[in-house]
């Protein structure tokens, strides 16, 4: 049986759109329905078999360690960065944590309910790509990444914040080989959206996995209302995977 792989959750980031509501706080301890977003992110991770997830942290990233070790769970894990490195630097930052060839990477602020994640991971990765993107379509795709790909699913292009009427973006949950990310950098600010997603897919190494909607993403006050009416609609969502 194929081992699932360890949750990588990058939650390092400063989360300037919802300071007006908790300034406190680092977004991965930002309550939803009176809970931290991350506990239902790990709570869907173990609905598909996920048990170990590690937290690549920044800001804030103290209230974020002391959040693991009141779960008392040594199954869950942190890093914090030294400064700000972005969603790449951050990602390399967090391989030291995780010895997985195989990486399951998750943007700390968004959720895909209707990725069947444990289908998906049990399918292996074709040898000729780096990786695969969750995407899923969204009608205004506005400050998202709009994904464009082929009939074969090969990416042919990813441009982040497009300014276009419709088309499939970037859901924020990621399967990459750890041998693509060897000719970074480490210890050096990095993009995954602007840098690193995009030369891969000039390359034609990456591919998209097609997923339903829909994209709920707490990085904003209005997205945390969207989330919290989801949540609200399905109340028995997690007991039906």
């Amino acid at each position: 049986m194929k081992t699932q792989p360890t949750a990588i959750i990058l939650a390092g980031g400063l989360g300037t759109r919802l300071r007006t509501l908790h300034p406190d706080r680092p977004k991965a301890l930002v309550p939803i329905k009176h809970r931290a977003f991350i506990a239902w992110m790990l709570d869907w991770l173990r609905a598909h078999g996920i048990e170990r997830a590690h937290l690549a942290a920044g800001h804030l990233a103290g209230m974020i360690a002391e959040w693991i070790r009141q779960q008392n769970n040594p199954s869950l894990t942190a890093s914090q960065e030294p400064r700000p490195l972005g969603t790449g630097g951050g990602l390399l930052y967090a391989l030291e944590h995780v010895a997985d060839e195989e990486l399951l990477v998750l943007n700390g602020d968004s959720f895909l309910p209707n990725l069947d994640l444990r289908a998906w991971l049990a399918r292996p990765l074709d040898n000729a790509v780096a990786g695969e993107l969750a995407v899923t379509r969204i009608e205004a795709p506005g400050r998202y990444g709009t994904v464009e790909f082929d009939t074969t699913r090969t990416i042919t292009a990813f441009l982040e914040k497009a300014d276009r009427p419709a088309g499939n973006v970037n859901g924020g949950v990621y399967r990459l080989r750890r041998s693509a990310l060897a000719p970074w950098p480490a210890n050096t600010a990095l993009s995954l959206e602007n840098e690193l997603f995009p030369a891969l897919a000039k390359a034609r190494a990456l591919r998209a996995h097609e997923t339903p909607q829909p994209l709920l993403d707490m990085g904003t006050p209005e997205g945390i209302e969207n989330m919290t009416q989801w949540l609200d609609e399905h109340p028995d969502f997690f007991q039906r995977l």
